[in-house]
């Protein structure tokens, strides 16, 4: 599963509402010529993470921040295609034997790394062994690779690597689109948690110049790459936490691209003064919105008490009021267009006094009459964690709140800055959250539900253990037939919305504003703008438009 990011799976903070109007002065651009459709070297572009990388490590990345530019540092030993199928990255072929246990991968023979020295197979074995040791805390791509089998992955030759695994995964093949490939003799020394926040030696067509915690990080296109030519000289990342802020640079121009807020895309996306300048696009991508729980809590670990509290969610006002109709309903972790998906698990319905009914039945009432249920001289409360400048968390949040306080719940906001917030979501330290995923292709929900992948050894943040649900992940994971697992995979979902170790809230179409000096921007089928290939490697400015630092 892909989360907040990742192919990965990464965190990630939707899409949300926000932004009041103000005119803005935009800078002109200049008409488009006829001959600006064949692709030119050249030029910055100037990109937005709404968020500040964690690491540039790809092994241990935990954000969708930190591989959106590892995207640009590092190539895949396996890239995903527009309709995110497996395509050649840096192996050039494969071949995987019936039983699925063995995977041989031909690696490019041009492939360097960005110190200039070649990349051979024992650097891909170096690279598996760290995602596969504990200590590393891979949480985002540990769980795809649960089952290597180190006794039966081998070098071949410089060029070629035996990857074994012991028990077959239906989406492994996919799961290689997450090694990025790391150099061993320079990763082998010091620290491989810390060492390596503000640098990287990559293999991938950009380097890095430099990282500026809180405010930028700036890549250069290198000379020498191996791969398929990319054309943009330079990329800046300006690290933009607030939603408002990021659409004032955007009509600045001050930067290129950025998602923005169902309030801006009612206000402001049909403007024909900013549609001179601004390509508006909206699509839904392979993510959904949601409240994860501690399952660990002393009141929030029983399903009927987060089932209660997810009937004061009033989905259908959210989506009216705060995305103008830009969102839909979710009803567990498979989105509507997702073969997994099961049609027939119900959208829990706001009820606000049923849940008060069912937490009465379980012993929570108001014995002292001050408007706040109880049991055993303790309150019902407990607090939500959300980030500050993230502005569809705030208003989501107090929505939660007012409604919870109609029938005696006490929650308490409590916003934190980005990378602090994310810390404490990775490794569990938490009550609630609002969160979103990006999901990878398959849907395999393995590090984020099995019992196995408790934080920081996979994703599983919120504590989840449940026999069944770990008995229908394991037998997906080991059918290789599609019209197989779709059962399984109805079964698991019905099983995961009855025990809502989150409550699931929202699918919300992604709204993103593109200037439009930049060309080549296509939209995949599921992820959007982002991290398939050719994607964002595929964009180049026309002469007239380009910019330089």
């Amino acid at each position: 599963m892909k989360r907040a990011g990742f192919a990965l799976a990464v965190l990630l903070l939707l899409l949300c509402p926000a932004a009041c109007r103000k005119e803005q002065h935009l800078p002109p651009i200049p008409a488009v010529s006829d001959d600006d459709t064949t692709p030119v070297e050249g030029g910055t572009v100037l990109r937005r993470l709404s968020g500040d990388v964690n690491s540039l490590n790809p092994i241990i990345a935990s954000t969708r921040y930190d591989r959106l530019v590892a995207y640009y540092l590092y190539t895949p030993i396996v890239h995903l295609d527009l309709n995110l199928q497996p395509i050649p990255g840096m192996a050039d072929s494969w071949e995987i034997t019936p039983d699925g246990k063995q995977y041989t991968f031909h690696l490019n023979p041009k492939a360097t790394f960005s110190d200039g020295t070649p990349v051979r197979a024992s650097d891909v074995l170096f690279t598996l062994k760290k995602i596969a040791d504990p200590a590393s805390e891979a949480a985002q791509i540990a769980g795809g690779f649960d089952k290597l089998d180190l006794a039966a992955t081998r070098v071949v030759d410089d060029h070629t690597i035996v990857v074994g695994f012991k028990e077959i995964l239906a989406s492994q093949l996919m799961q290689f689109n997450n090694v990025l490939t790391l150099p061993e003799h320079v990763y082998a020394h010091g620290d491989f948690r810390t060492g390596w926040t503000d640098k990287a030696v990559g293999t991938g067509p950009y380097t890095l110049v430099r990282r500026v915690p809180g405010k930028e990080v700036v890549l250069r296109r290198r000379p020498d790459y191996w791969g398929p030519k990319v054309y943009i000289d330079e990329v800046l990342f300006k690290v933009i936490n607030d939603d408002k802020t990021a659409w004032g640079a955007m009509q600045r121009g001050d930067i290129d691209e950025t998602y923005i807020s169902s309030d801006v895309w009612q206000m402001e996306s049909r403007r024909p003064d900013l549609q001179k300048s601004i390509d508006f696009r909206r699509f839904y991508t392979l993510n959904y919105n949601f409240v994860p729980w501690n399952n660990r809590h002393p009141i929030l670990g029983d399903k009927r008490v987060r089932r209660a509290l997810a009937m004061c969610i009033d989905l259908q006002s959210v989506i009216n009021n705060l995305y103008h109709g830009t969102a839909r309903a979710m009803n567990g972790p498979f989105t509507p267009d997702e073969w997994a998906y099961n049609p027939d698990v119900p959208v829990i319905q706001y009820n606000p006094l049923e849940a008060q009914r069912i937490l009465n039945s379980m012993g929570w009432l108001d014995t002292d009459h001050d408007g706040w249920l109880d049991k055993g001289g303790k309150p019902l409360k407990f607090d939500m964690i959300i980030a500050s400048g993230n502005t569809a968390s705030n208003p989501f949040a107090q929505l939660f709140q007012s409604e919870l306080k109609k029938i005696g719940v006490q929650l308490n906001i409590v916003p934190l800055d980005p990378a602090a917030y994310l810390q404490r979501v990775v490794s569990g330290n938490f009550e609630s959250s609002i969160l979103a995923f990006d999901l990878d292709p398959d849907p395999d929900p393995f590090t984020l539900f099995h019992s196995s992948q408790f934080a920081p050894r996979g994703q599983n943040f919120v504590f989840y253990s449940s026999p069944e649900a770990d008995r229908l992940m394991e037998q997906e994971r080991r059918e290789l037939d599609l019209k197989k697992r779709i059962p399984i995979f109805r079964a698991l979902h019905k099983v995961l919305a009855d025990d809502q170790p989150y409550t699931w809230t929202l699918q919300v179409s992604s709204k993103w504003a593109v200037n439009k000096r930049l060309r080549g921007v296509a939209e995949s089928k599921g992820w959007g703008l982002n991290l398939w290939y050719p994607g964002e490697l595929g964009w180049w400015i026309p002469k007239h438009f380009q910019k330089t630092k």
